[in-house]
């Protein structure tokens, strides 16, 4: 009850500075309004991307497209950054400045029951949640404050993933044979220790491998599902559970202080790696590769020298880490709902994949089983790698991301690996300081 209270109280304060001008929902035509925030760098005009030189085309694709089909709906875009985006988007929704959200933080936002349940219209219509890639559409599940199992209040717009991804060129100037397909931790580990030091041929420091300081919790989480663990259970905040202090958590802290002696210093601070998928890179492993990584990779002309693999995976268990990206969500109080519904759904078909990935892929993955026909997807093994993460991570995605235990883990992280802190200690901290958070929701 407090956390709500607080929470409505910040909303308001952050609503009272939102204009409210143009929410009106119905236009002089007569054609119900649809208001679509959006979190990223979208433009709505062409522009031209940085490393091919390619002409990207604007959302005013999509919106022209949309309203051809919809002649009875005005789509609004109102694309925003990520910064501050979970408070923002809130405010929004209080505010009812939009009808449809984009909301990675999910389960945050159900859990305050401001977000609409889409069963019902997935019923209705008879929707064919087959379109999506396998896993996304439970993965995005959440619970609002009075159920009891997970729901969808969202469905995918865009995919994320993690994935180890490693330089041949420098495995083949080390004489080290070639990660496989899906590696264990200690192939990894040990190729990682072969590899930091003088390269053997260009005389050049070397490291084993790397993250992004931003990846090491998810990197201790997948680690420790490797082992066997878990990170907790739970589907809203008051009844979450977590195990940041299992026997199995310190073992894949230990083993993750043993990969970060092989990076560059700074990882942790998201420095030291900026030469990966580089022509002068000098790192052999990337443990938390993106799809950005692979992209420019794409656009460098390096495809064959770079490799993508799959992360960590328990052998019987089959727990892999989880899938990020964003879903779409309705507020629960847009007045235009089953007009904003059809906006959802239209996301779904093969022309918006299509425009996605040729216009948006930096922002990130198309999410329906259309994208493995696509050029450049279906003709480049490290693409097909990646889009195939997105339906064999462990699914759902994990409650305690959405809200300040995360960012309580990887404070716990990053003692450990820069300031040399107990593991056992530092962890223990971490559960209770989450359990502490917990019993104030």
């Amino acid at each position: 009850m407090k956390r709500r209270l607080l929470f409505l109280a910040l909303v308001m304060v952050i609503a009272a500075g939102l204009s409210l001008a143009g929410c009106s929902r119905e236009s002089s035509g007569g054609k119900a309004v649809v208001r679509v925030q959006l979190i990223g760098d979208f433009q709505m005009t062409d522009r031209t991307d940085p490393v091919s030189g390619e002409t990207l085309k604007g959302l005013y694709v999509v919106e022209q497209e949309f309203e051809r089909l919809h002649p009875d709906i005005d789509i609004v875009l109102l694309p925003m950054g990520w910064d501050d985006y979970q408070k923002k988007t809130q405010a929004m929704i209080i505010a009812n400045e939009a009808d449809v959200y984009q909301v990675p933080g999910i389960a945050a936002l159900s859990d305050q029951g401001l977000l609409e349940n889409l069963e019902s219209y997935i019923q209705r219509d008879k929707f064919d949640l087959g379109v999506y890639i396998d896993g996304q559409v439970d993965g995005w599940k959440t619970a609002g404050p009075n159920d009891q199992e997970n729901h969808i209040y969202g469905l995918p717009l865009m995919g994320d993933t993690r994935y180890i991804i490693y330089d041949k060129k420098i495995f083949d100037d080390w004489g080290v044979a070639y990660l496989s397909a899906t590696p264990t931790v200690e192939e990894v580990l040990e190729a990682a220790r072969k590899m930091t030091g003088k390269n053997p041929k260009t005389g050049e420091q070397n490291y084993g491998v790397t993250i992004r300081g931003r990846d090491a919790d998810d990197t201790l989480v997948n680690l420790n599902e490797y082992f066997g663990g878990s990170w907790g259970s739970g589907i809203r905040f008051p009844d979450m559970k977590v195990e940041f202090n299992s026997s199995t958590m310190v073992k894949a802290a230990g083993l993750l202080k043993q990969l970060l002696a092989y990076a560059p210093s700074g990882t942790m601070q998201d420095a030291g790696s900026e030469k990966f998928g580089q022509p002068d890179n000098n790192i052999a492993i990337h443990l938390r590769g993106n799809p950005s990584i692979t992209m420019n990779i794409q656009a460098l002309g390096l495809d064959s020298r770079y490799t993508a693999a799959r992360l960590f995976v328990h052998p019987t268990l089959n727990k892999g880490n989880l899938f990020v990206g964003s879903p779409l969500a309705i507020g629960s109080s847009s007045t235009v709902k089953d007009a904003a519904w059809e906006w959802i759904k239209f996301t779904a078909s093969d022309f918006f994949c299509e425009y996605w990935w040729e216009n948006q892929k930096y922002e990130g993955l198309p999410v329906t089983k259309h994208a493995f026909d696509l050029p450049g997807i279906k003709d480049n093994a490290n693409y097909t790698t990646v889009i195939e993460t997105l339906a064999y991570l462990w699914t759902p995605r994990y409650l305690y991301r959405a809200a300040q235990p995360r960012t309580i883990l990887t404070a716990a992280v990053q003692n450990i690996i820069l300031n040399n802190a107990n593991i056992q200690d530092a962890l223990n901290t971490a559960q209770r300081e989450t359990e502490d958070w917990i019993k104030v929701q």
